[in-house]
């Protein structure tokens, strides 16, 4: 049911009010001074406001201009009721206002602007939904829940700056699931995307709330760890190879009990921001060469560790200018 709160000074007209909302379906409730609306309106925010402008203490346009500077209620819908018609007051009223109703009112006018109002209020919270999950699925890897390669970038500019102003070290490891095209030859897809989704499932059960991880397409995930040295990246990596290497994953396809065993390969880079201002003397490196250095860094060290056999972990820490050669040598 579609909670209304009328704000109305006067017990007739807040009377008239409420019967006749009440006899459209709507739950109401009233309050006759604009602070105990605001009581209200906190305990238990309303779908719509109906407000007088004149009261004792805080005026309509008072509480309204309060609710506009709340996050939490800036959006609940208000139709200022009131028998104040100068234009100056419409005009003022309408800058916080959806709807504006002189008094004395008819009863069938009252009705089509609350149900307007709540019509608008709810195309314009089924757009807000909509584009909130548009927003989420620019930057979500459908398959696993985890970022993507873009909303990982955006995730690492963001802790790139925290590590050079709070001059802590930043982590990045690049997991690659070893062989895995045969899992795929071998099993299908659909076994694939299982094992993928279980390894993801590893990475945020093993990862803290703080780290950022991510699917980049394919079998190679990465994940972000502030205020994390090279010692500490290298634990974590080592859990998550260890925790792949000893859980077999289950195959209903292959048959009843049937598991498929794999393992992970990971390349370990650590930014340890410079102890200067200016890196030492040197210009300021760009956020933007930093991430693709640590990033080629990871990418060297994760092919090191393919090349050693596979289902290891290759480690390094630098500075940032170190860090930005990595950068400078995959983009001369």
């Amino acid at each position: 049911m579609e909670r209304i709160l009328v704000v109305e000074d006067s017990p007739e007209i807040a009377s008239l009010m409420s019967l006749t909302l009440r006899m459209e379906g709507y739950g109401v409730v009233t309050a006759s001074t604009g602070a105990r609306a605001l009581q209200l309106i906190a305990a238990d925010k309303p779908s719509l406001i109906l407000m007088d402008v004149m009261m004792p203490g805080l005026t309509g346009f008072q509480v309204a201009e309060q609710l506009k500077g709340d996050d939490a209620t800036r959006d609940i819908p208000i139709i200022f009721v009131t028998a104040r018609h100068e234009v100056d007051d419409r005009v003022q009223g309408l800058e916080v206002a959806v709807d504006y109703i002189s008094k004395p009112f008819a009863v069938p006018e009252l009705l089509a602007r609350v149900r307007a109002a709540l019509r608008m209020q709810k195309l314009q919270s089924e757009l807000k939904a909509s584009n909130d999950q548009l927003s989420k699925l620019a930057i979500t890897d459908p398959l696993t829940g985890l970022y993507n390669r873009r909303g990982f970038d955006a995730q690492l500019e963001d802790e790139l700056h925290r590590a050079r102003r709070f001059r802590q070290p930043l982590g990045l490891v690049v997991f690659d699931l070893d062989r895995f095209k045969s899992v795929n030859d071998s099993y299908g897809h659909a076994q694939g995307d299982m094992v993928l989704q279980s390894f993801a499932e590893a990475l945020l059960n093993l990862s803290r709330r703080v780290d950022k991880v991510a699917r980049f397409g394919g079998e190679e995930f990465a994940v972000l760890l502030p205020n994390t040295d090279e010692v500490g990246a290298k634990i974590f990596a080592e859990k998550v190879r260890i925790a792949v290497e000893d859980t077999p994953i289950s195959c209903p396809s292959c048959g009843l009990g049937k598991t498929i065993s794999v393992t992970v390969s990971g390349g370990v880079a650590v930014l340890v921001p410079s102890t200067g201002a200016n890196n030492d003397g040197h210009v300021p490196l760009s956020i933007t060469r930093l991430a693709e250095g640590l990033f080629e860094m990871a990418d060297a060290h994760l092919y090191r560790a393919k090349q050693g056999g596979r289902n290891r972990i290759e480690t390094q820490s630098a500075n940032e200018v170190e860090v930005a050669r990595f950068a400078s040598a995959a983009n001369p």
